[in-house]
């Protein structure tokens, strides 16, 4: 493994090859379905490092076994980032979200490697070996294989490499640089220093910009349907701009890095290989009424297509970017199971992961376009579910709407009031999420009968809303940031922005967008430290965690609804950036750990 940290590292890597390669024998696709398998190449006996690079089907194990290692947002259990953030105030206070991150608690002897070990420091360095282990090996042995296959998957490791890497950077700054396999059998030093932010942001680069010459628009064909494409390996150099761009990396807002961003993303737009997903299979109808999301409170929905791009039934559609895929029997997900609402029918059903808060409740605007904030919205606090927007409607369970044909009741005296205690697993805020779930699928069942839907990192509608950021940040609000917003919001049914805002305006519009359109995707904790609101400005991170207590009278005919808060969050601004692990940094004496641990 490649922990350039170990004092005493006095191996080759030729044994870690061969146990690599024995796990991905045992390992079923990320990206397959039943007519593109990953991992159709048989492997009849143990194999030796030689052998495992002297085909060019034992090397596509290979480079199929680091596919494997993306991180795997729908198996970590009931916990995700989103409870690292104020958009979940996760059911399960020991969760690291509450526990450690929300608590204040973040140290370099406290840290966590995340949901799934997704953040992890040196899991993320030992797939960035594996990757380093194929580009060596491969070279080594490139007259064996063809030369259209060779350059392909050179450049999907490249790419995958590159990924890994964003993870950290993302989460840690500037990391040492590795691009070889690393042994001190040849004297040579197996410890490195940090490069800086823009060097390892320039490292990113270079990574995806070589293998976006390589890679194919999209793949197709048996077994390479999920395969990286020249557009993930664009999107993920444009989300390390991005993030590079954005205040907590860029002190001094150079607009340079701004429009460098904008660039990446406009490029993947003109493209025209992604487009918004319209729903081209829907998903199960949620109530008896005819509409494919509806509520006896809301306003229901005539457009299902935001929920059902999550669906199995959509996986790899046209606006899916990157994402990790599963296939059956051995691989699958039990989201429903971790996420979904726990009383169902008169039945515990769920562990209920999501809780989402009033805070992000808030967000969602009214179908008219207008945040609720806006006193001519029409927005009532005593209905506050009426007349609110599609996304609203497709993401969040609530008081009143249906849930597998139940009328779901947060309210106190219902099978799921509101838990403000944390006493159990149903809700704290009177919430659970619809959005990534499949309603067709009972919670319980789901621990037999796993989903295959992917875990999506990047779709084309952040591709849009993060060009109009970027392009608003460098230049202001042109008729091209108000484009690409119309586009995610024309989607959802709603009217463009109104013309005139001004560049702070405008970037007030695009954040609550981004929050509302990739609620339950893993993306606010990486949008929140990027802007610095964690603990500066608007300090989402030390407020208290609302949730709706919801009081019925009158023999229950009327609801009296009261924001009432939940756990106070407590953050610091220099927990922004992660600590590097303590034994991490014990080990390699040329590492220097964030500020403030």
């Amino acid at each position: 493994m490649q922990h350039f940290n170990l004092k005493d590292m006095k191996f080759k890597h030729s044994k870690e090859i061969a146990r690599i390669f024995l796990l991905g024998l045992l390992v079923l696709s990320i990206g397959s379905c039943k007519k593109d398998d990953f991992l159709n190449v048989p492997g009849t006996s143990l194999l030796t490092s030689k052998t495992t690079f002297e085909t060019q089907a034992n090397a596509d194990l290979f480079v199929n076994d680091i596919y494997s290692r993306l991180p795997d947002g729908n198996n970590g259990t009931d916990r995700t980032l989103e409870g690292w953030t104020d958009n979940n105030n996760t059911t399960a206070s020991g969760h690291e979200g509450q526990a450690v991150i929300r608590s204040g608690a973040l140290s370099a002897g406290n840290s966590t490697n995340g949901p799934d070990n997704q953040l992890g420091w040196q899991r993320n360095y030992e797939n960035i070996r594996r990757c380093n282990v194929f580009l060596k090996e491969a070279e080594a042995n490139k007259s064996t294989y063809d030369a259209t296959w060779y350059a392909q998957r050179v450049a999907e490791v490249r790419t995958l490499r590159a990924f890994f890497y964003s993870i950290l950077f993302r989460n840690y700054g500037g990391l040492p640089l590795i691009t070889t396999p690393l042994t001190n059998l040849d004297g040579s030093d197996i410890f490195y220093a940090r490069a800086t932010n823009d060097q390892t942001v320039a490292f990113i680069e270079a990574d995806c910009d070589a293998a976006a010459a390589v890679l194919p628009a999209t793949q197709t064909g048996n077994g390479n349907v999920g395969r990286i494409t020249k557009g993930a390996a664009l999107m993920i150099k444009g989300d390390v701009q991005l993030f590079a761009a954005s205040p907590l990396a860029n002190k001094t807002n150079d607009l340079a890095k701004w429009a460098k961003a904008a660039a990446t993303f406009k490029s993947i737009i003109d493209s025209k290989v992604y487009s918004l997903f319209k729903t081209e299979k829907s998903g199960p109808s949620t109530g008896t009424g005819p509409l494919a999301i509806n509520s006896i409170t809301g306003s229901g929905t005539s457009s299902s297509a935001f929920r059902d791009q999550f669906l199995a039934i959509n996986n790899w559609n046209s606006e899916t970017i990157l994402a990790r895929g599963y296939a059956l029997p051995g691989r699958g997900h039990r989201r429903e199971g971790f996420m979904g609402p726990v009383k169902v029918n008169g039945g515990t059903q769920a562990w209920g992961g999501f809780s989402p808060t009033q805070n992000l409740v808030d967000d969602y605007s009214m179908d008219n376009g207008k945040p609720i904030t806006d006193p001519t919205s029409g927005y009532n606090p005593q209905n506050p579910y009426k007349n609110r927007e599609s996304r609203f409607e497709q993401s969040i369970i609530y008081d009143g709407s249906y849930w597998q044909g139940d009328v779901m009741k947060t309210r106190l005296g219902g099978d799921n009031e509101i838990d403000i205690g944390s006493k159990g697993d149903i809700s704290n805020t009177g919430y659970y999420a619809r959005k990534t779930l499949d309603e067709s699928i009972k919670g319980q069942a789901s621990f037999a009968a796993p989903n295959i839907s992917n875990y999506i990192f990047y779709r084309f509608a952040e591709t849009l809303l993060s060009y109009a950021e970027a392009q608003n940040e460098a230049v202001g609000p042109d008729a091209s940031v108000y484009e690409a917003v119309r586009m995610v919001r024309e989607r959802v049914l709603l009217p463009a922005l109104p013309a005139g805002l001004s560049q702070a305006n405008m970037r007030t519009a695009i954040r609550r967008e981004r929050r509302v359109e990739l609620a339950f995707e893993d993306r606010r904790w990486y949008d929140i430290r990027r802007w610095e609101i964690t603990a500066k400005g608007e300090a989402v991170l030390t407020k208290p965690m609302y949730g709706m207590l919801i009081t019925p009278t009158n023999n229950g005919n009327t609801l009296t609804y009261t924001p009432v808060a939940g756990f106070q969050n407590k953050f610091s601004d220099y927990q922004n950036w992660l600590p590097i692990p303590a034994d991490v940094i014990n080990a390699n004496p040329k590492l220097v750990q964030n500020p403030g641990y």
